[in-house]
């Protein structure tokens, strides 16, 4: 239930945010694939166990100045880690995955130098996240079985965290299309490892501006 409350919390600050009193407010759709794993605090290095899943979401650009804008977003993404391991000469292979729905608020940078005459240009964000999870999946699997699907929806992984990246942005058949290449790091201890892992992901997406 708290999950679910938090949930609604955000998608009515992000609706907010979005109506509120800036002159030129765009709105846009964005999906693409993520690639994640988890790791502890800080490890930016360990790039081992990683799985891939979908990602996407709707975001609202909100100038504040000419090079700077504020993006609220709401994204879905799956983040999770692949471990395989051998046991009595057998390959055993857990998944765990969590489903969040992420709420960043960007703060992006457009220099008026990368601008060119076609209307193209080239942008920077960077900014916190929350990311509410919907539930988490485990599976086990050894070379005679694909193992049971395991769903817990009341989990409390909810994840803080920080995102980073930069993006391109040009006009195609009278549409402005962003691609966003991103870093996320996830801040909070992941429940359910038995380690003190964070989640981190790479994700490469592309959008429309509505």
């Amino acid at each position: 239930m708290k999950t679910k409350n938090s949930i609604m919390l955000a998608m009515a600050s992000l609706m907010l945010v979005s109506t509120s009193a800036f002159a030129q407010t765009n709105f846009g759709l964005r999906s693409g694939i993520a690639a994640s794993t988890l790791s502890d605090k800080g490890d930016l290095y360990n790039d081992n166990n990683v799985t891939f899943s979908y990602t996407g979401g709707i975001f609202a650009t909100l100038p504040v100045i000419k090079s700077f804008a504020i993006q609220p977003e709401l994204n879905y993404v799956r983040k999770g880690r692949s471990n395989e391991t051998t046991e009595l000469n057998t390959s055993v292979k857990t998944d765990f995955m969590l489903h969040y729905l992420q709420v960043p608020v960007l703060f992006q940078y457009r220099n008026d130098q990368m601008l060119n005459k076609s209307g193209s240009s080239f942008y920077i964000n960077a900014g916190p996240y929350a990311a509410f999870v919907l539930n988490t999946q485990t599976r086990v699997s050894d070379n005679n079985s694909d193992g049971a699907l395991v769903t817990v929806s009341d989990s409390k992984n909810t994840d803080w965290g920080a995102t980073m990246g930069v993006g391109f942005q040009t006009p195609i058949f009278k549409k402005d299309i962003c691609f966003d290449l991103r870093y996320d790091m996830g801040l909070s201890e992941i429940e359910q490892q038995p380690t003190e892992y964070r989640t981190k992901s790479l994700s490469l997406t592309v959008g429309i501006v509505l």
